[in-house]
């Protein structure tokens, strides 16, 4: 039986395939209806409480637009297209609680979480191989290994399914305009060409759009400095957690110690451990934190709760920073004060050893690296590494 899920980026998803349905109703994916897609954004846009959930269905839908396009559809068989449809929809099932953010409290990558889960034992495992799919080949499309590359540059490129879904639906939950992307034009005018995903000379304006909206997506949205703040807060927070338990601390709530052991000891997470982690879960544990005997978890738990994240600042000079931690004990200082660099973004990549993701455009019959005959790539704006000072908020009127 088809079903509809009806979606506000990209309207009516049309699910055709039972697999797929089946995947979606596993315990595995329903997590991710408890995972907000932005983290530490939703604190700063209202409207961004959208999930890794919606975000994977709309992946699978893009990946679908694309197989509708014949000169995408040709050059892969009706088996690798249903399997890249799979590879689209699961390929962020790894994510953690708070989505990236997790990562700086994780000693293994949301994207090895992803090959685990796939081809462990788990509901989605099963579900692939009660319908006849090797789970090892969505995960090598996943991991960008499948012998037809095409379906790798589909999930994961400098233009795939992944990027385009979820520039527009952050950029749509958030309210801003960065990303407004003509998705249908870019894909009807993508075609194969020497076994890359190659664009019509006619698209550069799209595309060149498209990469403007994901560096001022990254410099207004992902990297915000309430978003980054709120991620320090959480990191520090998990710090102090462990330092407690290798102190011998006794904590309260040993089943959130029980819970969280395996990243404590920063080890793989059991898979059936790991499932039950997600944003509710996180904020209960930080909310019973508040009560524990302690007072810097205490304070980085209200701290969490309320909104009340540590400070960032670039403005600060290095004597005004060290003034501020004057009133602070060297322990205390650890998780209120610390110096990071500003993340780098480069709006394109042209050169990587490992793989090419590069963005290829076709003029009479003749390929072009988009870097070749982009003006705008060429005066493209250039981040300038510099220091952030983060600081308890304490001190701040």
């Amino acid at each position: 039986m088809d079903k509809f899920i009806r979606d506000n980026v990209h309207g009516d998803i049309h699910i055709k395939d039972s697999v797929i349905k089946e995947l979606i109703d596993t315990k595995e994916f329903q997590r991710l209806r408890r995972i907000i897609q932005l983290g530490g954004g939703q604190f700063v846009f209202p409207g961004a409480n959208h999930t890794r959930f919606s975000h994977c269905i709309g992946v699978y839908c893009v990946i679908n637009k694309f197989l509708a396009n014949e000169k995408i559809s040709n050059a892969i068989s009706e088996k690798e297209a249903l399997v890249v449809q799979i590879a689209g929809l699961l390929h962020d099932i790894g994510h953690g609680p708070f989505s990236h953010t997790f990562e700086s409290i994780s000693s293994q990558a949301h994207e090895q979480y992803t090959i685990d889960i796939i081809i462990g034992n788990t509901q989605i495992n099963q579900v692939l191989k009660s319908h006849n799919i090797d789970p090892q080949e969505v995960a090598s499309i996943i991991e960008g290994k499948h012998k037809n590359n095409i379906l790798n540059l589909l999930v994961s490129s400098q233009l795939d399914a992944d990027r385009l879904d979820y520039l527009l639906r952050d950029s749509i939950n958030t309210g801003v305009d960065y990303a407004n992307l003509d998705i249908e034009w870019i894909i009807r005018n993508a075609s194969i060409f020497e076994n890359k995903m190659v664009f019509k000379i006619k698209t550069l304006n799209a595309l060149e759009h498209y990469l403007l909206g994901r560096y001022y997506m990254f410099k207004q949205i992902y990297n915000h400095k309430v978003s980054q703040a709120f991620d320090i807060t959480f990191t520090n927070w998990f710090t102090r957690l462990k330092d407690l338990y290798w102190s011998g601390f006794k904590f309260k709530n040993q089943f959130m110690i029980d819970t969280l052991i395996d990243l404590i000891e920063e080890k793989t997470c059991d898979l059936n451990k790991y499932n039950r982690l997600d944003d509710y879960t996180m904020i209960e544990f930080i909310k019973s934190s508040i009560d524990e005997q302690d007072d810097i978890l205490a304070k980085l738990s209200q701290m969490l709760i309320n909104r009340k994240f540590l400070k960032i600042s670039s403005e600060l000079s290095n004597e005004q920073f060290e003034k501020l931690k004057e009133n602070y004990s060297i322990e205390e200082q650890k998780y209120y004060f610390t110096i990071i660099k500003n993340e780098k973004f480069n709006i394109y990549k042209s050169n990587d050893a490992k793989k090419d993701e590069k963005i290829y455009l076709l003029k009479n019959e003749q390929l072009f690296e988009i870097t070749q005959i982009s003006e705008i790539l060429e005066i493209s704006p250039k981040n300038i590494e510099k220091n952030v000072f983060v600081f308890i908020n304490d001190n701040v009127k």
